[in-house]
Parts: C-alpha cells; structure tokens; sequence
C-alpha cells in the first residue's frame, strides 16, 4: 500500500491506493481533498475550510480546525518525511 503525504501538516499519514481518497489525518484531522488541494486558498470541498487556513491552523494549534483537537494524534515514526523520501 502507498502511503501519501497529508497536505495540511506534511506527515505521511495517507493510506490508499485509490484514486479516490478520502481518507481523514490522523495527525491534523484534514479529510484528504483533491479539489481543495488544487485550490488551497478556496474554501471549498468537505473540509469547510481552505487549505492555507488549516495549514496556519496546524501550525498554531497543531490540528486542521481548532474544534478537533481531542481527535488527533502524534504522528509515527512511520509517517515522518524522513522515513518517506525516495
């Protein structure tokens, strides 16, 4: 299986082989969205905010919306950009 980088906080919490996802980040709680990913600064598809928004969230808060932060998790050591680069 392929694991993908979430947009919002970079981790490689991503797990799919579809090419529809719809997976949610464990680590920040975005719903991965590939028409939100093409316009980061919209706030359009299911996350109900844009994705510029949620990265300067996960910055502050460590979490997409303010409003899930009992729901997220640290990210594994499996999901860290330097246990994914190729």
């Amino acid at each position: 299986m392929m694991r993908l980088q979430c947009p919002c906080c970079e981790y490689f919490t991503v797990e799919s082989d579809d090419e529809v996802i719809v997976d949610i980040c464990d680590v920040c709680f975005w719903q991965y969205d590939a028409v939100a990913h093409d316009s980061p600064d919209r706030n359009i598809g299911a996350n109900h905010i844009s994705l510029t928004q949620a990265r300067e969230n996960y910055k502050k808060f460590g979490v997409c919306k303010k409003e899930f932060i009992d729901k997220v998790r640290e990210p594994l050591d499996k999901e860290l950009p330097i246990n994914n680069l190729q």
